[in-house]
């Protein structure tokens, strides 16, 4: 299993009502998994280390420290992550790792799936993004 480097996040394809934005409880960096904190009501970064840790995922859309407000993502919509995806294929399954807020290629000891490789085509050659299917 080979964690995913993420350095940033943009929608490329999404509607308003998938989007939530909370305050940070934790620093957040773009593109990690963040789930609602049931005690706090602020962002949380997920894991699939223990069900109890996944909540409802949704991909951080910018960068934050603690306490300032970060907009988040959640299914159906389509995100570009950068380089992170270069290295798999198109359809290929994007997980959530066992570290906090870490995507990866495999699934970590909780099997979640945060979606998968697309092509988006705006060049010669397509990017490859991420189709995002948590719901």
């Amino acid at each position: 299993m080979a964690n995913l480097v993420i350095t940033s996040a943009r929608l490329v394809k999404g509607a308003d009502e998938h989007q939530l934005t909370m305050p940070a409880g934790v620093a957040i960096v773009a593109g990690q998994y963040v789930r609602p904190d049931s005690v706090s009501g602020k962002w949380a970064l997920g894991n699939a280390a223990a069900a109890g840790n996944i909540g409802d995922g949704f991909i951080a859309l910018n960068s934050a420290a603690i306490g300032e407000p970060v907009t988040a993502v959640k299914g159906p919509c389509i995100v570009d992550i950068g380089e992170a995806l270069a290295a798999l294929g198109y359809g290929a399954v994007v997980y959530l790792a066992d570290a906090d807020g870490t995507l990866a290629d495999a699934a970590g000891t909780v099997s979640t799936k945060v979606g998968n490789v697309v092509p988006g085509w705006g060049a010669v050659t397509p990017d490859k993004l991420l189709r995002v299917s948590l719901a």
